[in-house]
């Protein structure tokens, strides 16, 4: 295992693709962080996009609602959940361990400016117009300068 620090800027780069690559490099036991992470984009109909979103956050248990699933409306928190659905199930401690290596930030921190990389593909290469996951977030419920 080695302890690099990755530092990834989400600015335009597609959710999927950023999420399997964070993932692969918590695996290989990188610290991973990710700047701009509300700037990141999914690709698709953004009105498929929120109802695929919102859908997942009104699942709750009748038995008992506090045990039910908790899905984020902050972007940072949002990106993290989409990488921790990249992580393989079989291996909870393993997946536990690369979450504590994680580190989403919604702007630039002071002492990540001017380290950040572009890794992934970007926005730029797509045929349609993308959706933030800031974007997804607002239509979610999310009060932007509130958090």
């Amino acid at each position: 295992m080695t302890n690099e620090k990755t530092v990834l800027d989400a600015d335009k780069a597609i959710a999927g693709r950023l999420a399997a690559y964070t993932a692969k490099k918590l695996l290989e036991g990188h610290e991973v962080v990710i700047v701009n992470s509300g700037k990141a984009v999914f690709s698709g109909n953004p009105k498929k996009i929120v109802e695929r979103y919102s859908g997942k956050r009104g699942i709750q248990q009748k038995s008992n609602p506090d045990k039910s699933p908790k899905f984020p409306r902050r972007p940072d928190l949002f990106l993290k959940k989409v990488v921790f659905g990249m992580l393989p199930t079989s291996r909870r401690s393993t997946r536990k361990a690369c979450m504590s290596r994680l580190r989403c930030y919604l702007g630039v921190p002071k002492q990540f400016q001017g380290k950040a990389e572009k890794k992934v593909k970007t926005a730029d290469e797509l045929s349609h117009k993308p959706v933030s996951i800031e974007k997804v977030c607002l239509d979610l419920g999310w009060q932007k300068g509130s958090d």
